[in-house]
């Protein structure tokens, strides 16, 4: 992690008007002080505080999984993975409450041993809890592009994919400020002090142009910026080569909905908002398209990676089975159970999806306790099912017995 020393203050209005995001790889825990007033009774009949727990029967009716025994294997498996890289002892922050890594390990392994077809012995070793919300929930999807990509830019790939810069300074407001959010600000170092680094605007304007920082190019800017969106992409390139990227950081502006924009327009009126709608908007008014973009500061760097797309657990995503959640109320490494409801305005006969979750990634789009994002796997047919969803749900966990 790159540092630099500047007054706190700096960093404070840095954080208030660029934007922060959550230090990477680890979820957000509250201070001791904080975690002593949230901590819950533990026993066989208790409820965190926005956790309900429920019984044996309630389990076993609701743990009907419609995905494959390999999807989950696989998941689980990553999921204990992303856990080792913890202290079995370390206390996490689950919305009100706290779980032990301990826990969030026994329960993937109870999973992963007894997996699908054992929900009797499975709801014997683990309790389900449910999310209690007032709001409802919901439940969005994301996927990994594959697009077509140039290593040098052409007449026809002009729209660049940048890794992330050698000036771009991360500063943790933690080392400034012990009391502080554990936060992590973004900037650039001019004439000695710390300035926010380069917004989407300034960034396809130029301000990186010629300095090397170029992974590929892309040939589709309304795909080039959903790439930003979806964190990640697998390039065809020319040469036959597929080259996949994941996420390595942002430019610490905050993320703009530029859907919202478009909603507070009143352009999208009396459409169901998804993915797929705006796409097709943009595609339809490509002299709006620039403006637009721009209306949302945030840019993101890639990196090149092995396997993927890789989850800001560190592990790569499993279709269907790895979730995003804001890590600020759930922790990574959570076994959940997801439900989702069809939308109460589709007419296509849709069932309730019900399945094994992990918490598995995140992002400055899943904001909340009440969003909770799929990842849906890679290409056409991932799309097509991650841009449709927008969707109500219930959301579970699963802990151990104590």
């Amino acid at each position: 992690m790159r540092t630099a020393g500047c007054g706190f203050l700096v960093l404070w209005w840095l954080c208030s008007s660029a934007g922060c995001v959550e230090t990477a790889r680890e979820p957000v825990r509250p201070s001791s002080a904080a975690r002593e007033e949230r901590r819950a009774p533990e026993g066989a009949g208790w409820s965190r505080a926005g956790l309900v727990a429920l019984d044996d029967a309630e389990c076993r009716q609701i743990l009907r999984d419609d995905a494959t025994p390999d999807s989950l294997q696989q998941a689980a498996e990553r999921n204990l993975d992303c856990l080792a890289r913890l202290p079995v002892d370390r206390r996490l922050q689950l919305l009100d409450g706290e779980v032990s890594v301990a826990q969030l390990i026994a329960a993937t392994r109870a999973i992963l041993e007894l997996g699908t077809e054992s929900r009797e012995r499975l709801c014997e070793r683990l309790r389900l809890y449910r999310l209690a919300r007032n709001e409802p929930l919901l439940v969005a999807g994301y996927y990994q592009p594959e697009l077509r990509a140039s290593r040098r830019r052409t007449e026809r790939f002009r729209y660049p994919v940048y890794r992330t810069p050698d000036d771009l300074v991360d500063v943790n407001l933690r080392d400034f400020c012990p009391t502080c959010p554990p936060r992590v600000v973004q900037g650039r170092v001019r004439d000695g002090k710390l300035v926010p680094y380069y917004t989407r605007a300034e960034i396809e304007a130029g301000a990186l142009s010629g300095r090397g920082y170029e992974l590929a190019w892309l040939d589709d800017p309304v795909e080039a910026y959903f790439m930003h969106i979806q964190g990640s992409a697998l390039l065809e390139l020319e040469d036959g080569v597929r080259l996949q990227l994941s996420y390595a950081g942002s430019n610490g502006h905050p993320y703009r909905s530029i859907a919202k924009v478009l909603s507070e327009q009143g352009k999208l009126a009396g459409k169901t908002l998804t993915l797929r709608t705006l796409k097709e908007y943009l595609r339809a008014h490509p002299e709006e398209q620039s403006a637009l973009f721009r209306q949302n500061p945030q840019w993101i760097f890639f990196r090149g990676v092995a396997t993927g797309p890789m989850g800001s657990c560190d592990v790569p995503l499993t279709g269907g089975r790895s979730v995003a959640v804001d890590p600020a109320y759930y922790p990574h490494g959570a076994a959940g159970f997801l439900e989702i409801d069809p939308r109460p305005d589709s007419t296509t006969g849709q069932r309730t999806t019900r399945r094994f979750v992990f918490v598995q990634d995140s992002g400055s789009t899943v904001s909340g306790q009440d969003r909770v994002d799929v990842y849906w796997g890679s290409g056409a047919v991932a799309e097509a099912v991650a841009t449709e969803i927008e969707n109500p749900g219930r959301f579970y966990f699963l802990l151990p017995k104590e």
